[in-house]
């Protein structure tokens, strides 16, 4: 029998089994879950020489991880247990979807130590052709977020000595285009206001506000009425209500931050008539007044509980249908108040701090093609640089 030492400090031992038979073993410490010795074991063929080089390069595969690492699902459990907590609740949803509805059931089985950047890249080549329901393809921006997932659940089993380097660094997940923005027009959009009026009238004051505000829906929901100044006519955005995987819960908008937006009359007229239907029903169903923290849009007749945010969606989808418009996304309406104030000569700071984005220069590279003349007036400057230049040279 032979032993040999690696470089990384695990050992490993030879023994001929036959005539030109090896059998190699390579010791990987204790099980801190058993509590017993854990070896890998591999029988080859070839001369004492070939053997030697074998166990050579399974000391150095064997030498990878700690005997603790075990499969793909043991460390995205751990590593979701450990950094979750520190997490946004959509965050925590969506990573908790990625790991359940992808990867435990594709990769959960493989052993850490043994996956490579070539298993990922064929498992995104095999979620793009048929990696969907039904064996349909699946989008690239969600296997881009599948790469984020697993890439960042790797890099936790290098920081804890699982691996010595993260297969999925070197992967080549695809990449999506920049979602192409097709907000409705203003005509669209007042159909869909003109057939809600009547028939669902607090959906018609939501919808209002979205299309005139531009604040998300996260935001609306999480409104409550000590959050309108009647008096300066303007909502107060502090709060966003977000689907976490225990339900909906409050938290802070998704700059961190307080902005305000004032309202055109029209549609405060609308706000204040879904106050006074809130105030009756509160009044008679109830036997109470309606609260400061009552929320503006709510189920309840106090208005203790916001919409729930699949709620609002599958509404909107249904009002949609009826009035019989083309395809657009409730969170369309946010990009209809921005294109239109742009288009209108609205200042691109104005628009930003109405979106509350964080800096005016990520509502110039969203909505870049909305503001008006720019290229126009390039194209008439450069014809009257190249006229002049005809004029000196005649």
């Amino acid at each position: 029998m032979t032993g040999v030492q690696s470089p990384v400090m695990a050992h490993g031992s030879m023994r001929q089994r036959g005539r030109d038979s090896w059998e190699l073993r390579v010791y990987q410490g204790i099980d801190r879950t058993t509590g017993r010795q854990r070896w890998i074991t591999k029988t080859v063929h070839g001369t004492q020489r070939f053997a030697r080089r074998e166990l050579e390069d399974l000391l150095v595969e064997a030498g990878k991880g700690r005997i603790r690492a075990g499969t793909l699902a043991d460390l995205l459990e751990q590593w979701f247990e450990a950094a979750s907590p520190s997490w946004a609740a959509p965050t925590v949803s969506h990573t908790r979807s990625i790991i359940d509805c992808h990867l435990k059931p594709d990769l959960g089985h493989l052993d850490v130590v043994k996956l490579t950047t070539e298993d990922i890249d064929d498992y995104y080549g095999h979620l793009l052709r048929r990696g969907g329901r039904d064996g349909r393809p699946l989008a690239p921006g969600t296997v881009t977020r599948i790469h984020g997932v697993l890439h960042r659940a790797l890099a936790q089993a290098v920081r804890w000595d699982w691996i010595w380097s993260n297969p999925a660094t070197n992967a080549t997940p695809p990449r999506p285009g920049p979602a192409e923005i097709r907000p409705p027009n203003a005509r669209q959009v007042a159909l869909l206001l003109e057939s809600v009026r009547n028939m669902n009238p607090p959906l018609h004051c939501y919808l209002r506000l979205a299309a005139s505000t531009g604040a998300r829906r996260s935001q609306l929901l999480a409104l409550r009425w000590c959050d309108v100044d009647e008096e300066h006519r303007a909502l107060s955005f502090s709060r966003a209500l977000v689907q976490g995987p225990d339900g909906p819960t409050l938290t802070w908008t998704k700059t961190h931050r307080t902005y305000r937006v004032e309202l055109d009359r029209d549609t405060y007229v609308v706000l204040m008539e879904h106050r006074t239907s809130c105030e009756a029903a509160a009044a008679k169903t109830a036997g109470v007044e309606l609260a400061g923290d009552a929320f503006v849009f709510s189920l309840r007749p106090d208005g203790a509980t916001p919409w729930k945010p699949e709620w609002v969606t599958k509404h909107f989808i249904a009002a949609h249908r009826a009035a019989g418009l083309p395809h657009f996304r409730l969170h369309d309406l946010r990009h209809f108040m921005a294109t239109q104030m742009l288009a209108a000569g609205v200042p691109i700071a104005t628009v930003s701090q109405r979106l509350s984005h964080a800096r005016a220069s990520t509502t110039l590279n969203v909505y870049a093609h909305s503001v008006p003349g720019g290229d126009r007036r390039a194209a008439e400057i450069l014809a009257a640089i190249l006229a002049a230049g005809r004029d000196r040279s005649s």
